[in-house]
């Protein structure tokens, strides 16, 4: 690959992680704060963290996806192009109807639409990761995740704080509306880039020989070259927890104490960004120094002490300068733990199944996040703020177990 082939391939995945990030804003954080606009308590809004479901379900669709056409589309334009554009014109949509669904103030309606947003989204990520394997040589991966991280930051700093700020001129229907006309852009630049899977033809097998072919032989094939795989993939589930639980009502948790929309979008969502972008670069230093697996007891560490660090933020009187430390530090170790964890489970994945075994260890990886944070607003309710955020550093210790479990195993899995 030419120079100019490869900063054009960077530009192009850098897109696609714009619209990665994009919806994710929309069913999360934004939602939360339209949701705690509208009335509605606490405890219903955290369960909206179960509206990611559909990105833990992703080794589902991912055999889909990398084995079967979209009608005329796929011969038209090529198989990932037409999956990539497809989820991005459902994502249009279903941003725009779940929009309208605010204006009703329906909370069924409105978690109905925001599934519909994670599914469409979800199977977005599915193709884009395969897109991105596909596109750069393996020792360019790296640069190449660099890149996707630095678009998908973007794209939910876009949905997150742009979002926020809109909020503060027009009415929140408009704002989901405008968000949606993001994803037409994309589509645009989606049809210029160049297909990876030029020659892709669908095999016609049985189902049973497709199910082992797509789904059997990728899942095994982990456990077969990875001799702890149980434990490695106990540690991915528990990677994210803590900071997940706690992300997930840090932005009703600021506007309860007392912050506007406009101050937490400032510190929360503009400064935290460029934390986030800080924290990436340092974690790809670290990784390059120093090897992935002494990062992700770094990542670790710093994720928990975050959590402890709104303790702090709970029970002080409100100050701006506390509240840009804490959220530069919270941004600044996500950004580290993003990093690691992409390369991580870059590493993990055989080329030959890329697509559907990182799909499936990034399922792994979110089901925390889906399931088990959704339970904080209760956690939240019940405790207090300050016992939330205290129990919420508890939770990296699963990860950190399994971590150590495989240090003292002497089995490292070391990309370096």
């Amino acid at each position: 690959m030419s120079k100019s082939s490869f900063y054009k391939s960077l530009f192009i995945v850098f897109f696609l992680g714009l619209s990665s990030g994009l919806p994710l804003s929309l069913i999360l954080s934004t939602l939360k704060a339209l949701l705690i606009e509208k009335g509605f308590n606490i405890k219903n809004v955290g369960f909206f963290a179960l509206v990611t479901i559909p990105y833990s379900l992703k080794i589902f669709f991912a055999p889909i996806i990398d084995s079967y056409k979209i009608p005329f589309l796929t011969k038209a334009i090529g198989h990932r192009k037409s999956w990539i554009i497809t989820s991005q014109v459902l994502l249009l949509l279903t941003i725009s109807l779940l929009g309208m669904s605010a204006i009703y103030e329906n909370l069924f309606f409105i978690a109905i639409f925001a599934v519909l947003v994670a599914i469409s989204s979800a199977s977005q990520d599915i193709v884009i990761d395969g897109y991105r394997i596909e596109l750069f040589k393996e020792e360019d991966q790296g640069p190449a995740s660099a890149f996707y991280i630095y678009g998908y930051r973007i794209g939910i700093l876009i949905s997150g704080a742009g979002a926020l700020a809109l909020a503060t001129i027009v009415a929140w229907h408009m704002v989901y509306f405008f968000m949606s006309l993001t994803m037409l852009c994309f589509i645009i630049i989606t049809f210029g880039i160049e297909e990876t899977r030029q020659k892709f033809k669908k095999d016609y097998i049985s189902f049973n020989a497709w199910f082992r072919r797509y789904v059997i032989v990728p899942f095994f094939d982990i456990f077969k070259r990875r001799k702890y795989a149980s434990i490695i993939l106990a540690m991915i589930f528990f990677f994210k927890l803590a900071d997940a639980f706690a992300g997930n009502l840090i932005l009703p948790f600021l506007l309860d104490i007392g912050y506007t929309k406009i101050e937490i979008a400032t510190s929360l969502k503009l400064f935290g960004f460029f934390a986030v972008l800080a924290g990436v670069a340092a974690g790809g230093l670290l990784i390059k120094n120093s090897g992935i697996f002494k990062v992700l007891w770094v990542a670790l560490t710093l994720q928990i002490l975050s959590n402890v660090a709104f303790c702090y933020l709970a029970i002080s009187n409100k100050n701006f300068y506390d509240l840009y430390l804490i959220i530069f530090f919270e941004n600044f170790s996500g950004g580290i733990g993003d990093a690691t964890l992409v390369a991580y489970l870059s590493g993990l994945c055989n080329k030959k199944y890329s697509a559907t075994q990182y799909a499936l260890l990034a399922s792994i990886g979110s089901l925390a996040r889906s399931i088990l944070s959704s339970t904080a607003g209760i956690y939240a309710q019940s405790f207090g703020w300050f016992n939330f955020f205290a129990f919420s550093a508890i939770l990296g210790l699963p990860a950190m177990l399994c971590l150590f479990l495989l240090t003292i195993l002497n089995k490292p899995i070391n990309f370096r």
